[in-house]
């Protein structure tokens, strides 16, 4: 009898184990850069991030995704200007995701000065709750 209560146990925790490891994606975040224009006025930063590894739900043969990003901007003086941009995004589509561009931009005025800054992207994703952070370095200068 110790035999079988033996078996039935070991074989409860590997069916345990596979049932919690089904989803074990890992958000990732890759290929972050970041350029800016002289606008005259100003500059426009866009920034890009890729994001895989996130949580999908699937209904009805439809694939969601839904990823909540903000950026934070470090200046030339090292500052920290926060939530300069947000966005959810909500992703539909017949086939699995493989990986989903995050683009930003925005708009810096000629009150910022020239120089070294970063854009710090951080990516949670909504069904997983898993979160990263990934820079991209960028200059600003005057033509």
């Amino acid at each position: 009898m110790k035999f079988f209560i033996k078996i039935f146990f070991l074989f409860s925790i590997i069916i345990l184990q596979f049932a919690c490891s089904k989803n074990n994606s890992k958000l990732k975040l890759s290929n972050s850069e970041a350029f800016a224009f002289d606008v005259g006025d100003g500059w426009e930063v866009n920034g890009t991030v890729v994001a895989t590894g996130f949580q999908q739900k699937k209904n009805k043969n439809i694939y969601k995704s839904k990823l909540y990003c903000f950026v934070n901007l470090i200046t030339s003086s090292n500052d920290t200007l926060k939530k300069i941009f947000s966005d959810t995004l909500e992703n539909k589509q017949k086939n699995k995701f493989i990986d989903i561009p995050v683009e930003v931009q925005i708009e810096l005025d000629r009150t910022f000065e020239t120089g070294s800054y970063k854009l710090l992207f951080n990516i949670r994703d909504e069904y997983s709750k898993q979160k990263k952070i990934a820079e991209a370095k960028f200059n600003l200068t005057k033509e």
